[in-house]
């Protein structure tokens, strides 16, 4: 065999081998890419940035649940109960800011169908400079169908780890989606493991208390784009929660001189979002019950997956509820109670 067959057979077999690798992740498709997933299969655990996209713009559903970490441990048939909706889907994105949640809020507002959004509306989003902390989402998941493909269908990672997982975890969970990103079982939760995550970050001294109105500009460059989606879909129901972080949490916002800023930023974006008349608000923060009981948490702010069925059941309900005429109260209740609480009963 001389030297030209033996490239031009080399360069045949690449060729096929290339294009039959495309097949295999076209067809099977573990980030929703292309399409929902086919041959029985369900949208489980993969790779949460990866696949946020292509699960809220190809997969059949009418509510669908956004959020952080706070989020992960909501399962999606308790939403699918007629008053939420018939079809849920769960796109959890841990740790994420506006620039990432708003290509995930774009594609749900523009799928046929969608009722209701139910979103984390965290604390840190309000705090949190929007700036130091860009799009996590690679942007070729973000664009349409094209040549950034390449990036997906001949990526390492996703033949070798992400297409074998996703086939082996629909085996284990039955071709369920129920307990994708759900991880409230493979933790601790005690009075000891809050105090433990937390205390090597706790600070030793408290900072002088910051400006009221430190965090307003911060505040607003989350709020107002995201007022912007809300106020130009008024057939969507957005179902806005603040989850119910520790007590721990709010020794911490003590510590660095952020209650009066931090309570003040909720003020005044809360006051915005509930001037829309599509806006449910849901504050679980100020649920003594629930953030003085460390037995709840794994650190200062993750909670048992109980905690998110009683926030479902609270948002199915209607408690818990923060409307025109009460949220001030709310607030200023909270800030009273973190204000006046003894925090040393957390550490002995």
């Amino acid at each position: 065999m001389n030297e030209k067959i033996f490239v031009q057979k080399i360069l045949k077999y690449t060729i096929i081998t290339l294009i039959l690798i495309a097949v295999l992740i076209i067809v099977i498709d573990p980030f929703s890419r292309y399409h929902k997933p086919w041959f029985g299969l369900a949208a489980v655990e993969t790779d949460e940035r990866s696949s946020a996209i292509g699960l809220a713009r190809n997969l059949d559903y009418d509510t669908v649940l956004i959020g952080s970490s706070m989020s992960e441990n909501y399962k999606n048939t308790w939403f699918e109960d007629g008053l939420f909706g018939n079809k849920c889907v769960k796109i959890a994105l841990q740790g994420a800011h506006y620039d990432d949640y708003r290509h995930v809020l774009n594609e749900s507002i523009n799928h046929k169908g969608t009722k209701n959004i139910v979103f984390s509306l965290d604390t840190y989003l309000f705090t949190d400079l929007p700036s130091s902390y860009p799009q996590t989402i690679e942007d070729y998941y973000v664009s349409d169908i094209g040549p950034g493909d390449v990036h997906y269908l001949f990526n390492k990672s996703v033949l070798f780890d992400y297409l074998p997982k996703f086939i082996i975890t629909n085996i284990r969970e039955g071709f369920s989606s129920e307990n994708a990103y759900v991880w409230s079982e493979d933790y601790e939760y005690s009075k000891y493991a809050a105090r433990l995550a937390y205390m090597s970050s706790r600070l030793l001294t408290r900072n002088p208390e910051l400006p009221y109105d430190v965090f307003f500009e911060t505040a607003d460059a989350f709020t107002d784009p995201f007022l912007e989606q809300i106020r130009s879909n008024p057939d969507i129901t957005y179902y806005l929660y603040a989850p119910p972080y520790s007590i721990l949490f709010w020794d911490d916002v003590l510590l660095r001189g952020n209650a009066t800023a931090t309570i003040c930023a909720l003020e005044r974006e809360y006051k915005k979002l509930l001037e829309c008349d599509n806006v449910r608000l849901f504050f679980f923060q100020d649920d003594q019950d629930i953030i003085t009981d460390l037995s709840n948490y794994r650190d200062y702010s993750h909670y048992k997956g109980e905690i998110n069925h009683y926030m479902y059941q609270s948002m199915h309900d209607g408690t818990h509820e923060l409307t025109k005429d009460n949220y001030y109260d709310i607030l200023l209740g909270l800030y009273n109670f973190i204000c006046e609480y003894n925090y040393e009963q957390c550490f002995h």
